[in-house]
């Protein structure tokens, strides 16, 4: 090897790191923790207050609002390990969108020319199985219990924990997001 010449591993290493500085956020996010929206967008997608935790009733919905930019959406409702729930989109406040890019579809993510690139993208999101940019939802925080939403689905519960939902998306890449859903949930069976 030549002084001139970096090893293999080099300019990929250099490529990873300039990668991961362009998609630091610019500002923290955690749990529950939405970033801020310039003034003009405030009316289009405002965060609800988080509700007590608890357990749905057979036969009863509840609707809440899915913002894109919030790494998790609460919902307040606990799961019981069994019961089986309709999730529904009922509404679009804003268009769901990455980035520049034009609306992305709620179950196979990316869209038009975005949507190849999108099938190497995914290997970095949250839910690396499942496609970038779905809303997703989670059975709690551990990844085995993520699952596609798309604009609705049946839901088993397979874990006691809180319902919550998120567009998948790279873990602090959430500022550039744009989306605000409303998705009712119903609890049809114990």
């Amino acid at each position: 090897m030549s002084a001139r010449t970096l090893p293999a591993p080099v300019p990929l290493l250099l490529a990873c790191a300039l990668l991961a500085a362009c998609a630091s956020p610019t500002a923290p996010v955690g749990p529950n923790r939405c970033y801020e929206r310039g003034m003009a967008d405030k009316s289009v997608c405002t965060p609800e207050a988080l509700r007590p935790l608890d357990v749905l009733p057979a036969g009863q919905s509840v609707r809440v609002t899915v913002d894109a930019r919030c790494q998790w959406n609460p919902t307040g409702i606990i799961l019981e390990r069994g019961a089986t729930y309709d999730l529904k989109v009922t509404g679009r406040r804003e268009a769901w969108t990455d980035s520049w890019q034009s609306e992305s579809d709620l179950e196979t993510g990316w869209t038009g020319m975005y949507r190849f690139s999108g099938g190497y993208a995914r290997h970095w999101a949250r839910a690396p199985r499942h496609p970038i940019y779905a809303l997703m939802g989670a059975q709690g925080h551990e990844e085995r219990y993520f699952f596609v939403v798309g604009a609705g689905r049946a839901l088993k519960a397979e874990a006691g924990e809180e319902l919550m939902f998120f567009a998948n998306d790279w873990p602090g890449a959430y500022e550039n997001n744009h989306g605000c859903l409303q998705l009712e949930i119903r609890k049809l069976s114990q």
